[in-house]
């Protein structure tokens, strides 16, 4: 079974079977974000994708590849406002 290595910690984490590019899957090791896998020729890679929890409904928000702190979101009709911290980011009132 093919694996990808999490680009943050390391862990190599088994790709399932019937995944494709574009899933997100989650690395037991490191919170606050996701991998996204992509196939090429056979080869598997993963990128870091980072999600935030919704203070209101714990809905997990998937966030663009260019976000930075300060950047907002929106979520059960509130936009919240995003921080950065200890590599993770979280969305605050």
């Amino acid at each position: 079974m093919p694996s990808v290595s999490c680009p943050d910690c390391g862990a190599f984490i088994q790709v399932p079977q019937g995944a494709r590019s574009g899933d997100l899957l989650e690395c037991p090791n490191c919170a606050g974000h996701a991998l996204e896998i992509r196939e090429d020729a056979g080869r598997w890679s993963a990128t870091l994708v980072h999600r935030v929890s919704c203070p209101a409904c714990e809905e997990l928000i998937t966030l663009p590849a260019e976000v930075k702190p300060g950047d907002t979101v929106r979520c059960c009709d509130h936009i919240y406002r995003l921080t950065l911290e200890y590599g993770a980011f979280a969305a605050e009132a």
